[in-house]
């Protein structure tokens, strides 16, 4: 459905310098004197479709998040700390400077406009590829200097879009997919798509508004259980939807993409428009008086559409609907969990056997990313993975979002390799991380994965009162690495779809200021601190977590806690069993029980696997209490 093992590298055949200076050339004749390209899609998808990566064509930078800002003499791009590395790694120096995003000091765009744009300037940015949020955030911040700078927000002719046409003969312009989408049967979903629109239909009602626009493509196939293949590893399709207190749902969308089938599982008097026709059917409303809900989250094109006094700006209940998992999704995680868990198994027990024993030097990180993913294929229910895998042996661990490349990446040898990888299936989305070693590790090396073991299990152990947010939580998977002066630059956990998106809001474990959403049960997190040595090695453990309910002594308020859904045993060489206390190691053992009998079952046709399985969940001993 979503095709084999996809190519990891794009070959470029125009240098990025000449785009860059074909860009500027389109600058001066809009007389820009910046010109800035996240890298959203016009939905503010994290994951887009080749068409609409334009970041990465006009960069060169790969990494799903980060933003460029061009001017007539620079190029900058900044992106957050998953990916400082890998930036500096693809980018040409000559031509970009990266810029750490979210990093207390360092100047944001409009930090950094503000102190290099000549008084007057004029900024542009295409209004369909911003949030109305991040740009009411940008223009304060511009209107604050003085400096009088104005930006300009077209929607019809986006520069890098441009640029892609002055070299089509050279290299092609992508287009958008026409692959059909598909029915997700409730079996799977838990909910018909009628109940959940009644549900929106009654939050209408309350907020007093006559139609909602949905935008985010998560949220339109989690809303008419339908599912695609337009983004690689999401599986969503390009879309609007407008849901009315009374009345029909609008679906926009290219009518080649629904066939019979879907056509009968949409919610009664459904009506399928053209995608382009999005932005006409909102003016018409707004012309009509209609009251229009819109996520802050939405494109400022949307925005464009809807006058102030018929506005309505909220977030759309569909985040938090979607994030609260039903009782059939959250057994669905459960399930796909167990049947990714014995994929992960067999290829641990392969590779250790291939390096250890076989003694096999051939095998590279893209190789056996590769046998992974046969693995998986194997597994009831697969459709496909659900992202890059990042396969990292030594000093590649430390770049937070590896993505190896087939012509340079590293053999597989003695010493720590990472594997963060995951798969979407029918009933649920998997991502799990697991750091191994290949022969004897250092001492260092086994104290730095402990404590990032202790921060991981910290997470697992906690119970904490329902009005905790992630960001009220995620230093207690930090305090041992604080402890000795160490760290990591990324957040500690994030929502996961249900067969959806494997990165979900509103809820995540996170220092950012803005996590301010209440954990509730039915929500999915990852819990995944980590620790990387630049040049040296990198270190993650992360499982996919349920929060539940917790039972406490006192029962004094409403209480949560997590449940490990994600079934692989820790690296038991790693571990210095000195650092960890009894509660940590017999929640270890007890974990193992769990992953020995639930795994056991699957893998009975695969001795090997089944060997490892045993030695590798062998209870620890506990400490000896005078």
């Amino acid at each position: 459905m979503f095709g084999s093992i996809l190519k990891r590298m794009v070959n470029l055949k125009v240098p990025i310098k000449t785009k860059v200076n074909a860009l500027r050339g389109l600058m001066q004749k809009q007389n820009l004197d910046a010109y800035i390209v996240p890298s959203e899609d016009q939905h503010q998808s994290e994951y887009i479709s080749l068409k609409d990566k334009r970041r990465e064509y006009i960069s060169g930078f790969t990494g799903s998040s980060g933003c460029a800002l061009i001017t007539l003499d620079k190029a900058l791009l900044w992106t957050d700390g998953r990916y400082w590395l890998q930036a500096d790694h693809q980018l040409d120096k000559d031509i970009w400077v990266v810029m750490k995003d979210r990093v207390a000091g360092e100047p944001t765009i409009s930090d950094w406009l503000c102190s290099n744009i000549k008084p007057q300037g004029r900024i542009g940015i295409d209004s369909k590829l911003i949030s109305n949020a991040s740009f009411e955030d940008m223009s304060n911040q511009l209107q604050v200097s003085g400096k009088g700078f104005q930006l300009v927000t077209p929607s019809d002719n986006n520069l890098v879009d441009e640029v892609r046409e002055q070299f089509k003969d050279q290299e092609e312009v992508p287009q958008y997919p026409l692959t059909e989408v598909f029915y997700l049967d409730t079996k799977y979903s838990g909910k018909s798509s009628e109940d959940k629109i009644s549900a929106i239909r009654e939050d209408l009602k309350k907020s007093q508004a006559d139609y909602i626009v949905v935008s985010a493509l998560d949220e339109i196939a989690w809303l008419f259980n339908l599912r695609g293949s337009d983004i690689s590893f999401n599986p969503v399709f390009l879309s609007y939807a407008i849901v009315s207190q009374q009345g029909t749902a609008q679906l926009f969308i290219n009518e080649k993409k629904l066939n019979s089938n879907v056509r009968q599982h949409l919610p009664k008097g459904t009506e399928i428009l053209d995608y382009s026709h999005i932005f006409e059917t909102i003016r018409q409303l707004d012309k009509s008086g209609k009251k229009i809900w819109l996520d802050p989250k939405s494109s400022l094109a949307l925005y464009e559409c809807v006058s102030k006094e018929n506005l309505h700006e909220q977030s759309s209940p569909i985040t938090m609907a979607k994030s609260l998992k039903n009782p059939v999704e959250m057994e669905g995680f459960r399930q796909c969990h167990i049947r990714d868990g014995a994929a992960l198994v067999q290829f641990l027990a392969w590779l250790e056997d291939e390096i250890m024993v076989q003694n096999i030097t051939s095998h590279t990180e893209c190789s056996v990313a590769d046998k992974l993913e046969e693995f998986r294929r194997k597994q009831d229910l697969f459709v496909s993975l659900s992202f890059d895998t990042i396969s990292g042996m030594g000093s590649n661990g430390a770049i937070i979002h590896y993505k190896p490349d087939p012509e340079t990446c590293k053999n597989i040898s003695k010493g720590m390799y990472l594997v963060d990888s995951g798969a979407q299936y029918f009933d649920g989305t998997t991502d799990v991380t697991r750091t191994v070693y290949f022969g004897n590790p250092t001492q260092h090396e086994i104290d730095c994965y402990t404590r990032v073991l202790k921060g991981h299990l910290g997470i697992s152990l906690l119970k904490f009162p329902a009005r905790v947010t992630g960001r009220d939580i995620d230093s207690v998977a930090r305090m041992v690495l604080w402890e000795q002066g160490l760290d990591y630059a990324h957040g500690t956990g994030h929502g996961v779809g249900s067969f959806l998106n494997v990165h979900e809001g509103p809820q995540s474990l996170s220092q950012r200021q803005n996590i301010n959403v209440a954990l509730k049960p039915g929500m999915t997190l990852t819990n995944e601190p980590g620790y990387y040595e630049t040049g040296k090695f990198g270190i993650r453990i992360e499982n996919v977590m349920l929060t539940v309910p917790a039972t406490t002594a006192f029962n004094n308020g409403t209480f949560n806690t997590f449940e490990n859904i994600t079934l692989c045993p820790y690296e038991r060489k790693l571990m210095n069993m000195q650092m960890l206390n009894n509660q940590e190691i017999t929640f270890i053992n007890n974990y193992y029980k769990e992953i020995r009998q639930k795994l056991s079952p699957l893998l009975q046709s695969d001795p090997l696997a089944t060997k490892w399985l045993q030695e590798n969940t062998t209870p620890l001993s506990l400490h000896l209490i005078n």
